[in-house]
C-alpha cells in the first residue's frame, strides 16, 4: 500500500480511479468546476498536469469516494471503515472519571 500521495495516486491509477488531464487548465474556477462535476457523478480522482501559471500538477477528488478513502486507510471494504468510525465515535464520548478512595 501507498505511504505518500505520489504512491497513492499510482495505486488509484492502477485501479482505474485516476484520470489524467494534460490540457491546459486555469486554477481560477476552471479546476473547481471540472472537479465538482466529476465528484457529483462519483467519478475518478483527477490529476491536472498542465495548470496555467504553475509548474506543479494539481490532484483533486482523491478522497471523493468511500472506496478511495478505504484504500487510503489501508482497508479494502467499506465495513472496515465503518467499524473504525464507530470506534472513533466512542472515543469522542469519554466517560467521566470515577473518584476512588485513597489506599
Amino acid at each position: 500500500m501507498a505511504r505518500d500521495l505520489r504512491g497513492f495516486l499510482k495505486t488509484i491509477e492502477e485501479r482505474g480511479q485516476l484520470h489524467r488531464i494534460s490540457a491546459l487548465v486555469d486554477s481560477d474556477l476552471e479546476i473547481a468546476e471540472i472537479s465538482n462535476r466529476m465528484l457529483q457523478v462519483g467519478g475518478p480522482a483527477l490529476l491536472f498536469e498542465n495548470v496555467k501559471g504553475s509548474p506543479h500538477p494539481v490532484a483533486v477528488n482523491v478522497m471523493g469516494t468511500v472506496e478511495r478513502i478505504c484504500w487510503a486507510m489501508h482497508m479494502e471494504r467499506p465495513e472496515e471503515l465503518e467499524t473504525l468510525g464507530k470506534k472513533l465515535g466512542i472515543m469522542q464520548q469519554p466517560k467521566p472519571p470515577k473518584k476512588i478512595s485513597q489506599a
